[in-house]
């Protein structure tokens, strides 16, 4: 078994780890499998330090990917999950840049995810704090409320 440093994913200092002879990554929060991804600390160059820890373990080339972040009905396949994540943050990307308020990125991204019915919360306390300080009232009433 082998630690292997990936940097920013959804959050700092990630590691993933691979075992080579069974072609495994236990991949923790660098690839998720089926749910909303967490955004909330991808501001400012995460995203793309989040596509670099994705690269890497692409590298590695795993017959397996075992994702933290899962849904249970969803397979391992690493391929898919790898592209998914990837996509996921590429989306996340062009909404960002199309949608001014936090709930017209959050409901863009349950639109162009309908399919991904778990992590909903998880995708609003990212939306929260990618849109705080916006001056967006809605975020603004709401920030009390999602955040102690």
């Amino acid at each position: 078994m082998v630690l292997v440093g990936v940097g920013h994913t959804d959050t700092d200092d990630c590691a993933v780890l691979h075992v080579p002879d069974l072609g495994l990554v236990v991949a923790g929060d660098a690839i998720y499998n089926g749910v909303h991804q967490y955004l909330g600390e991808s501001a400012d160059g995460g995203r793309d330090a989040w596509r670099a820890a994705i690269d890497t373990v692409e590298k590695l080339g795993p017959r397996w990917v075992v994702a933290s972040h899962k849904n249970k009905d969803l397979d391992d396949d690493p391929a898919r999950a790898i592209a998914q994540t990837r996509q996921y943050i590429d989306d996340a990307d062009q909404l960002l840049k199309e949608n001014s308020t936090a709930l017209g990125f959050f409901n863009a991204m349950l639109a162009r995810y309908p399919e991904r019915r778990q992590g909903a919360t998880v995708l609003w306390a990212g939306t929260n704090s990618l849109y705080a300080g916006t001056g967006d009232p809605l975020q603004d009433a709401l920030t009390g409320w999602v955040t102690p």
